[in-house]
């Protein structure tokens, strides 16, 4: 019952169905239970009449005072439903019994009447035939009452039958009523966090125009202040650069002159602090690329994806051979797929970026391009260390690093392939290595045709 109140407390369409629901029921059985009564009425009213009609036909001379007086042949099977036809006389002479011990005194007054006699509830009429003889015709009352109850029963019969659809008709009706509200949750709730597109109307009732119109502006708003955020760090990082190359010139330049032994390591690691400042100036500026408008607009077109994957790889072969690490592709299937090439080209950038910065020396990164069930798969897996299983959504915030990795980087690398994958409309999932012990194995996957 807890359970119960608790949704019709938190749900309007829970109560909007319990309330019809109820009224409904409410209302069929008042009209039922005066359907029921009203028939009742009817059918004593109408077996009160039958009688009144057989002893007219006893006043009028049609049933003689001789013979029997019960109407219908004596089958002992319908002695309960017979209707007896009894005389009296003001002498106190008895007719012809209807049955035994069924005796009337004369002095029973004309009209209706409920009397019990010879162990049974009879219901009696009186007629006056003249001033020496009457008539009553009499049938058992749970005869009447049997007949009249069946009558009524018969009555409530709809609404046995309706009520109970009418009530699945309701709670369906009300159901698809507050379906708009639910599919505009559902949409809501798949948008990706950089989606501000407004939310269309077409189709919804207007009650929920309003509600969606105020979405919508909140939207704008928040698309406003993320614009307004990615042009600051955008500014921001261009701003940065000129000064950090000149510093990082003038560190070469002074890396270059006769200096201790200990000054030379002091300049090594100041040139070292401005690398990884630049490179993260570079990650911010690709962050916002990936988040800019402008950038969503560019047109699409047919990328050859192995010919991109090495155009990357030789980009960051240096760095690969710095570490001795056997970088390559398994598999060099000829497959394109219409995209953004700069965007395509981004995401497998920072893959192998990552891959290359946590593969420990003399390590493995294979790539493979498959084509499964009419999308493109894209997998590249290391030797590295990998990432635990409660960590795997984590890395793809802005910033976030895994403690106790000694790998340098900014934490933006995988924050940037989610923005372009969402914009691709791609999917992105990080496994363990299935071929080593210990690594990563990332699985990128797109659509061969364009993106909406």
């Amino acid at each position: 019952m807890d359970g119960i109140g608790k949704r019709l407390k938190e749900s309007v369409q829970a109560r909007l169905s319990f309330g019809l629901c109820s009224a409904i029921m409410l209302v069929a059985l008042l009209t039922g239970g005066i359907a029921f009564y009203s028939a009742l009425d009817e059918a004593h009213e109408l077996q009160d009449s039958s009688l009144s009609q057989i002893a007219e036909l006893a006043k009028n001379g049609v049933l003689a005072v001789r013979g029997s007086n019960l109407i219908g042949p004596p089958i002992h099977d319908e002695r309960e439903s017979r209707i007896i036809v009894h005389f009296m006389f003001a002498t106190g002479q008895q007719g012809q019994k209807a049955e035994e011990g069924f005796v009337l005194p004369f002095a029973l007054a004309e009209g209706f009447h409920t009397l019990q006699t010879h162990h049974h509830l009879y219901r009696v009429l009186v007629r006056q035939l003249d001033a020496a003889t009457k008539v009553a015709v009499a049938q058992r009352a749970s005869v009447q009452d049997e007949v009249a109850m069946s009558g009524a029963l018969r009555t409530l019969l709809p609404f046995f039958v309706l009520v109970p659809v009418l009530l699945v008709v309701v709670a369906d009706l009300v159901r698809k009523i507050f379906r708009p509200i639910q599919q505009l949750a559902v949409a809501v709730h798949h948008r990706s966090e950089l989606d501000t597109t407004p939310l269309t109307t077409a189709g919804m009732p207007k009650e929920i125009v309003p509600f969606t119109h105020a979405i919508n502006r909140l939207l704008e708003r928040v698309s406003l202040s993320v614009e307004a955020q990615r042009r600051f760090v955008a500014d921001a990082a261009h701003e940065l650069r000129s000064p950090l190359t000149a510093l990082s010139l003038q560190a070469e330049n002074l890396s270059a002159t006769a200096l201790p032994a200990e000054s030379q390591r002091r300049v090594m690691r100041l040139r070292e602090g401005i690398t990884r400042a630049k490179n993260l100036l570079e990650q911010l500026l690709s962050l916002a690329r990936a988040q800019s408008r402008e950038t969503q607009a560019v047109a699409q077109r047919q990328v050859a994806i192995d010919r991109l994957i090495r155009e990357v790889i030789a980009d960051l072969l240096p760095l690969a051979e710095k570490k001795n690490l056997d970088l390559g592709m398994l598999e060099n299937s000829e497959i394109a797929v219409v995209c953004q090439p700069l965007a395509l080209a981004g995401v497998l950038k920072n893959l192998l970026d990552n891959a290359i910065r946590y593969t420990p020396e003399n390590g493995r990164i294979d790539l493979q391009v498959l084509r499964v069930d009419g999308r493109v798969v894209i997998e590249i897996e290391d030797t590295g260390p990998g990432i635990p299983a409660e960590k795997r959504l984590r890395v793809f915030d802005p910033f976030y690093r895994i403690e106790g990795n000694e790998a340098t980087g900014s934490g933006l690398g995988l924050s940037i392939v989610r923005t372009l994958l969402d914009r691709m409309q791609g999917e992105i999932i990080l496994r363990p290595a299935k071929r080593a012990p210990t690594g990563l194995n990332v699985r990128v996957t797109l659509w061969l045709m364009a993106s909406s």
